[in-house]
């Protein structure tokens, strides 16, 4: 029956995940002026479950539109967490926490998600291997969008600026600067979207890793031609848990589209009630805003993107889990930063690319770490613990804010 998978999916989430009834327990908390912490856990907590519906609703819209446009649609809504959070700050003219929340998801992404994945995934073969075409196309776009988010600093720290006056004049370069990037960047996306779904696509096929993988190469290279191609993806989708028979019909998608929109209007209402009491909230767990943007909201984001990467890791499918990080990084830094910027000049905020120094110097180091690291295409549980002592570094010099 075409509507089991979905309704699975949806069932699952509203039986299991119990963190649920945290959201009517935020807009309580938050009608009620309860404590600021109580305000904090209660919309915190609903949004991991919220982001998870979000997360499954965009895979089945992709699934039923296909090609460009719907990784178009994943692109929107994948990161709606992230979007919806910026958007917020933007509008209450809190430039930084849009920033931060951006670059807190990337090195999510990008340190914690990616070492728990290989740890994982060299449990049980000691030594795990990974496409090297994937590797590179995917590195040398980090790369790219990791230049266009460093740039505007360096310029604004490498170009002289004198006492009379012409410091806002600087600011306004870099704010024109970035909105111009913002159009190059999201052009890239396009063209890598149309690398990833057309040109392209068998680099990013689910693809089995490792000796079972190396096993059924031969087999497949004389059985594909005989087994029509319909037949090949439903097989994948066999192993993968996801339901063959075809995709979902426009029944399944008006069911989504409500769970999408109730979730999305969920996730807005307890990321504006975080974001009302956010001073307080930082008063009462004596952090800074710089930590609660940067790695704590991250952390209800991308948890749903965790559990799939850690289920792919555990079938030893070590290619998928990693197009599953770097895409969602790309995501952020291609799609999701260059549109606030593009959202910020339409509504009249000068949202830019211009970040503070040590979160630009955080996210070169990391990124030319990781770029390393994934050079070498052959990984041990080190390499996982290496970015896992990366990530818990920074969250410690984010962590403290001094109270006098």
């Amino acid at each position: 029956m075409p509507r089991l998978g979905l309704m699975r999916q949806v069932r699952r989430y509203l039986s299991l995940n119990l963190l649920l009834v945290c959201a009517p327990l935020g807009f309580v908390a938050s009608a009620y002026s309860w404590s600021p912490v109580a305000v904090f856990l209660y919309n915190f907590l609903a949004i991991i479950p919220l982001s998870g519906l979000i997360s499954d609703a965009s895979d089945t819209l992709s699934e039923r539109w296909g090609g460009l446009l719907g990784g178009l649609v994943n692109a929107s809504l994948g990161n709606t967490v992230e979007l919806i959070v910026g958007l917020l700050a933007i509008t209450q003219n809190n430039v930084g926490a849009a920033q931060s929340v951006m670059m807190g998801s990337i090195l999510n992404d990008i340190l914690l998600v990616q070492g728990i994945c290989i740890i994982v995934g060299a449990r049980s073969k000691g030594v795990i291997v990974v496409n090297s075409a994937l590797v590179d196309s995917l590195s040398s776009l980090m790369l790219v969008a990791s230049m266009a988010m460093v740039l505007p600093t360096a310029l604004y720290a490498a170009i002289p600026r004198s006492s009379n006056g012409k410091g806002s004049d600087m600011k306004q370069r870099i704010v024109s600067f970035s909105r111009a990037t913002s159009i190059v960047l999201l052009l890239i996306y396009v063209a890598y979207l149309y690398f990833q779904h057309k040109t392209h696509r068998s680099l990013f096929d689910d693809q089995d890793d490792g000796e079972e993988g190396d096993d059924s190469a031969a087999e497949s290279d004389h059985s594909d031609d005989l087994i029509p191609a319909s037949q090949q993806t439903a097989a994948r989708d066999c192993e993968s848990g996801a339901d063959p028979e075809f995709t979902p019909s426009m029944q399944d998608i008006s069911i989504v589209l409500i769970t999408l929109t109730l979730s999305c209007l969920v996730i807005g209402k307890c990321t504006h009630n975080i974001m009302l009491r956010l001073d307080d909230i930082v008063k009462a767990f004596r952090v800074s805003q710089t930590f609660i943007a940067l790695v704590i909201i991250p952390l209800a984001s991308n948890a749903p993107e965790l559990m799939q990467v850690l289920a792919a890791a555990r079938r030893q499918k070590i290619d998928f889990a990693i197009a599953v990080i770097v895409g969602s990084i790309l995501q952020i830094a291609l799609f999701v930063l260059p549109a606030l910027v593009i959202i910020g000049w339409v509504i009249g905020r000068k949202m830019d690319l211009y970040f503070e120094m040590s979160q630009t110097c955080v996210l070169l180091f990391a990124i030319v770490l990781v770029n390393q690291v994934l050079q070498d295409r052959q990984y041990t549980y080190l390499h996982g613990m290496m970015f896992l002592c990366v990530y818990a570094i920074i969250a410690t010099a984010y962590f403290v804010e001094p109270f006098h």
